[in-house]
């Protein structure tokens, strides 16, 4: 009996830990640090749906994203840090890393362009940087993808692991071109 309680107390803290902020019609609109110290929620305004973070300590709470498309966020497991991707046009996604107790956004698309220079011709094309998840609590696993506009058309997908501290690896690299 005690190996299936522990066992069902692992699988929660699992899925507490994968879970994940979907706006504006996620299941998801209120996420909790893993210690509850705060809350990442939606709220509608005249403009539309935002991000906002509130310190449940304080009870400062702090606008963080208008929402202009979709947008998904997920905490570290360590609660230090949360990601957000920011989905803001059908051509368009940029991903961020924000420290949790600063609020400081670390620009993933930003990093990367300047840390792996070849991959700027495709970024003026349909560019899409999103973090796919956590890989500990200093790490995220990105992927860089989409596809250039301008013939010859080629598609790309570009995977990194981004720090917390903007140090990129890219891990793989795949392009195409696009045939009519």
């Amino acid at each position: 009996m005690r190996v299936a309680i522990f066992g069902l107390v692992g699988f929660a803290t699992v899925l507490a830990s994968a879970q994940e902020l979907y706006l504006p019609q996620g299941p998801v609109t209120r996420l909790a640090s893993p210690d509850a110290s705060q809350i990442l929620y939606s709220q509608k305004s005249n403009n539309g749906t935002q991000l906002w973070i509130e310190d449940k300590r304080t009870h400062r709470k702090t606008k963080l994203f208008d929402v202009g498309g979709t947008l998904s966020a997920a905490w570290s497991a360590d609660g230090t840090a949360f990601y957000v991707n920011d989905h803001w046009a059908s051509d368009r996604e940029r991903a961020y890393i924000c420290d949790a107790a600063t609020l400081q956004l670390l620009d993933i698309a930003d990093r990367i362009l300047a840390e792996d220079p070849e991959t700027r011709p495709f970024a003026a094309g349909h560019t899409y940087f999103a973090i796919e998840r956590w890989d500990g609590t200093q790490d995220v696993a990105v992927r860089f993808s989409g596809h250039t506009d301008e013939p010859p058309v080629v598609q790309f997908d570009f995977r990194y692991r981004v720090s917390r501290t903007g140090v990129v690896k890219k891990l793989s690299q795949r392009t195409a071109p696009v045939k009519n």
